[in-house]
């Protein structure tokens, strides 16, 4: 059984600097403030010691290895853009926060080899109470790039995730990412190759979102047709029965003359 305390002081040792530990309850997830060094850690129910050392030691790596200069440069020119919008910057920062991810936390359990263990069943943990919001999907292979290699690098081995030969390079330049210069490198080309992607998604629904208008548009076309053929028959046999009744009258006239 661990404690607040004896956690926190551990993760000071980890850090190898007097860092400023705190623990929320209303904390969604864990992070580490660069600027001020300070780790936020939330206090969920029933919080496994596998799961506490799963979200210190990615944020202790973060104090150790992501460096604040360039954190906030890379967002400042989001994706090399002079003038980023809040957007852009937004966005970027996402995908760089992911590829930082996947580079910190192979470098913590390199530093910290017993780490291996306890931030693995952390992740299956994370995974039981449906942190990545995945719950009733059996699919992720047409989820975007940018959530296969997030998704691939926390929790790859829990998930059959496949890349496709365009995105498979991407896929292994993550697995080898050391520095932070890599981790720039790889973001803005991944920044890039995902506008692109999400470029032509967007136009692949505003295609099925035509097809399927055409698609109904050709229905009501032939119902009303099927509708005025049928109105066209039922106007048919009213004719017919019209002649029928006008020719009976006439041969009751014949009789009744003879």
């Amino acid at each position: 059984m661990y404690t607040v305390e004896s956690k926190s002081m551990l993760a000071r040792l980890m850090a190898s600097e007097n860092i400023t530990v705190e623990h929320r309850s209303e904390a969604k997830t864990a992070k580490f403030d660069l600027k001020n060094r300070r780790l936020i850690c939330p206090l969920w129910k029933d919080m496994s010691g596998d799961l506490y050392d799963l979200l210190m030691g990615h944020e202790i790596s973060h104090a150790l290895n992501t460096p604040l200069d360039g954190w906030h440069d890379s967002i400042v020119y989001a994706g090399g853009e002079v003038k980023a919008s809040p957007q852009s910057r937004k966005s970027f920062r996402h995908f760089l926060n992911v590829i930082e991810d996947a580079r910190i936390e192979k470098l913590v359990k390199r530093l910290y080899p017993g780490l291996r263990g306890p931030m693995a069943r952390g992740y299956k943990d994370l995974m039981a109470r449906d942190f990545f919001g995945l719950h009733g999907r059996s699919k992720f292979n047409d989820l975007y790039l940018i959530d296969k290699l997030n998704l691939s690098a926390k929790v790859g081995t829990l998930l059959n995730i496949k890349f496709t030969a365009k995105e498979q390079p991407f896929y292994e330049a993550m697995l080898a990412l050391e520095t932070w210069d890599d981790v720039v490198a790889l973001t803005k080309k991944l920044y890039a190759y995902s506008k692109a992607e999400q470029k032509a998604g967007e136009e692949e629904k505003k295609k099925q979102v035509k097809e399927e208008k055409k698609k109904q548009q050709e229905e009501r076309k032939k119902e009303k047709e099927a509708e005025k053929e049928a109105e066209q028959e039922e106007g048919g046999d009213e004719e017919g029965e019209d002649s029928e009744d006008a020719e009976g009258d006439e041969e009751e006239e014949r009789d009744s003359e003879g």
